[in-house]
């Protein structure tokens, strides 16, 4: 039986700054190719901050997915939560990237715009469990909630060490605990949907495949960053495995047609709308 022919629909639900450091590992600095080859898009050198100070980097969207016409409701991730915490926990934390939200970036009235209540929700994927990915599994009551094996130490009990992983978030994972699907390597998630556990990022990053019109679609999460990273096979600042962040990227390509990385806006160049399918 063929698979059924799926769509995908971004729901922005806020944006973080973010530096060269943190987009290309080394700062984007290499001899071979010209600052413009290198240079994400949406990076500015004196782009201005909430504060009135400016800085050299860009902000980037944080996405949840909400993938059309699969049986079940399916989220992918669930994105940043109240910006005021994001804000006092990254403080807490010696971070002090700018975190924005716009009345429009809510990511309930970004599902309701698409017809979809949060109750309404049935599977979200955790592609890992990072504070951007997580930060709003509450608002989902009916939801199971997949989850590769490997993410779980450094998620439910992160160490002070592993970076953009908090007690915070820690909490509310174990509010769900009992509602956590755990999986260890790739998995058939809907007909027409599988996830592939890549690693490299984190330790059970993962990335969702999707049977579209517009052919496989690869959902890469934080396996890829920007479009640079894929263009350059050029990492980005934040890793637990690099040599899995570039098996990461062979893998992608020889499982999908188009490859979309999790925090950029150049999607939206290429797609207006937000939707693939």
């Amino acid at each position: 039986m063929t698979s059924p022919r799926l769509a995908i629909q971004q729901i922005v639900t806020g944006e973080l700054e973010s530096s060269l450091e943190v987009d290309l590992l080394g700062g984007g600095i290499s001899p071979h190719l010209s600052r413009q080859q290198i240079l994400p898009y949406a990076y500015r050198e004196d782009f201005p901050r909430q504060d009135g100070t400016r800085a050299a980097g860009s902000m980037v969207p944080v996405p949840v997915w909400l993938i059309e016409g699969t049986a079940r409701v399916t989220l992918i991730d669930t994105g940043l939560g109240p910006i005021d915490e994001v804000e006092a926990m990254q403080r807490r934390y010696g971070i002090d990237f700018v975190a924005t939200k716009s009345d429009e970036q809510d990511l309930v009235a970004g599902l309701a715009a698409r017809g979809v209540a949060p109750e309404d929700v049935e599977v979200v994927v955790l592609t890992h469990l990072h504070f951007d990915h997580v930060g709003n599994v509450e608002l989902f009551p009916n939801a199971r909630f997949v989850v590769q094996r490997d993410e779980l130490p450094l998620g439910l009990a992160p160490p002070p060490w592993a970076t953009f992983y908090y007690p915070e978030d820690a909490r509310r994972l174990h509010a769900i605990v009992d509602r956590l699907d755990v999986i260890d390597g790739d998995a058939p998630l809907e007909p027409g949907v599988r996830l592939l556990k890549l690693g490299g990022h984190t330790p059970g990053q993962m990335a969702t495949v999707v049977e579209t019109a517009r052919g496989r679609v690869c959902l890469a999460s934080d396996a890829a960053y920007n479009y640079r990273n894929l263009e350059l096979r050029w990492p980005n600042g934040s890793f637990w495995d690099l040599a899995g962040v570039i098996r990461g990227y062979d893998r992608m390509r020889a499982e999908s047609d188009l490859i979309v990385p999790n925090h950029d806006w150049r999607f939206r160049e290429r797609f207006p709308d937000g939707r693939l399918g």
